[in-house]
């Protein structure tokens, strides 16, 4: 069963045959003849040094020393996006970058595959894989397990056919598993050209792509919104007296900012308990706890249907064995369908830098890339004189409950909410996995918070924009610095 989002087109292992087969049997595959080429791919180029200009450039630190240069993003037909990224090695020693540009998807690494390299399409909220056959990913690939090795200066391009964003969008941000992604590239109507030495496959396979979910939150309510559902959990300890299913007076106001983001349509109400108490007493009493929730909504949104449900204690977003996590589960998690709203206006704040602990944070402006969404680039220096880990970047705030480890200790102050990175979230027929869209301190990526002497890495993190001004962000447990929004 494929991932939640996926659509299948028709996957050709033999490329050679491919136009035959098109023609032959798939009179509506949607995948088209080439302007120039046919759907058998591109020819393969010249072996040789890659001298294309860049695009865009980003200089990787957090472990390998590696600069990462986008010289090519092409529409490949209508409906796909031809990506290539040229990896210099600025270490002293050899690395494979094949086995980092891989994803975190699956449950093993793919070391044969270019399969992290990934576009974001804000306007759905997704993240785009590379498209998917039976014997890999449409993506460069390592056969023998050697190539790939880059010796000291040496350099290598590697490309990924993935989905074009939706709308007709003109740039994109791509991301890489490596560092810090190319934020806002315009994509080029240009034919593609494949990379020295290499036959890029036809745009043909099964597409993958992953909501984006972003989150927000104060200690009464959390938001996660993925682009199309908006998902409002509200502290049951506020909503309702302890065994309680009537209203608080408190109740009254957090309903009301519920109903203001309701536009209508179909609205799933859901109480949830902590695991303490029995299902005799947990069922019923997050059931009554729903319909009493439902039914002030639905008179504050009437243009909206409702549905009641008590889970219980079966659905937890926390850990049952704190106190924090059970307060958190006892809620009352109204869904919705997201209904589209004018962007706020920046927020504008100086950018500073914090210091503590022989360690200084100093923050870039965080830069839009669209759909609400942005992008947060900061440096961390370690100014004790040994070697010193930082291991608060890795600290878990909870909800999160990523499948690995990275700096995920980032949150901006959006009036009394704090943001969080957001995650994007892969499902298949067995397994849900969170994956946070900041940089990895895990894999090849282990140590990435640990630090010489004098030593400054370079970090990432996407979040949901700030609507309120007066911009801070607290990284890594470091105290709070301002942070600007840079403007178009």
């Amino acid at each position: 069963m494929p991932p939640s989002g996926t659509r299948r087109a028709p996957v050709w292992r033999m490329w050679t045959a491919a136009l035959l087969l098109l023609t032959a049997a798939c009179t509506d595959d949607p995948s088209p003849s080439l302007p120039g080429k046919t759907p058998a791919g591109l020819p393969v180029a010249p072996a040789g040094p890659d001298t294309r200009p860049a695009l865009a450039t980003v200089d990787v630190d957090t472990d390998d020393k590696a600069r990462l240069e986008l010289v090519g993003l092409n529409r490949y037909g209508p409906a796909h996006v031809l990506v290539q990224i040229r990896i210099t090695n600025l270490d002293d020693d050899r690395h494979n970058p094949m086995h980092q540009i891989n994803d975190h998807v699956g449950d093993r690494p793919d070391f044969k595959h270019a399969t992290g390299i990934a576009l974001v399409d804000t306007a759905a909220r997704r993240v785009l894989s590379p498209l998917r056959t039976a014997g890999g990913c449409v993506c460069s690939t390592d056969e023998d397990g050697y190539k790939p090795y880059l010796d000291p200066g040496g350099h290598k391009t590697f490309f990924a056919v993935v989905p074009a964003p939706s709308g007709g969008a003109r740039t994109t941000t791509v991301l890489h598993q490596m560092g810090t992604p190319f934020l806002n590239v315009p994509i080029s109507d240009e034919p593609p050209t494949a990379p020295p030495g290499q036959a890029v496959p036809p745009p043909v396979g099964e597409e993958r792509n992953y909501p984006i979910e972003a989150h927000s939150e104060d200690p009464e309510t959390e938001v996660r919104d993925d682009g199309r559902e908006v998902e409002v959990s509200i502290s049951a300890d506020v909503l309702f007296a302890v065994d309680s299913a009537d209203l608080t007076s408190a109740a009254d106001r957090l309903l009301r900012e519920t109903a203001s983001r309701i536009g209508g349509g179909a609205v799933k109400v859901e109480g949830h308990a902590d695991s303490t108490g029995t299902d005799e007493i947990n069922d019923p009493l997050s059931l009554r706890r729903a319909e009493a929730v439902a039914e002030r909504l639905r008179a504050l949104v009437p243009a909206a249907t409702f549905e009641a449900e008590g889970l219980g204690s079966r659905e937890p977003l926390y850990p049952n064995d704190e106190k924090e996590g059970r307060r958190r589960n006892r809620r009352v998690t109204v869904t919705f369908t997201r209904t589209p709203t004018a962007p706020s206006p920046a927020p504008v704040a100086t950018t500073g830098t914090s210091r503590a602990d022989g360690f200084t944070v100093a923050p870039d402006p965080l830069q839009p890339i669209g759909g609400g969404l942005g992008v947060l680039t900061y440096t961390v220096t370690n100014t004790n004189p040994k070697e010193t880990w930082r291991h608060e970047m890795s600290h878990d705030e909870g909800w999160q409950r990523i499948r690995f480890n990275a700096a995920i200790n980032v949150k901006l102050a959006d009036g009394d909410r704090g943001i969080r990175p957001a995650r994007y979230t892969v499902r298949d027929s067995s397994s849900r996995a969170n994956l946070c869209l900041c940089s990895s301190t895990s894999g090849v990526w282990i140590g990435a918070n640990n630090f010489d002497p004098n030593e400054t890495k370079h970090f990432w993190a996407l979040l949901q924009l700030p609507s309120t001004p007066g911009t801070t962000a607290e990284i890594a447990d470091l105290p709070a610095v301002p942070v600007s929004v840079q403007g178009p």
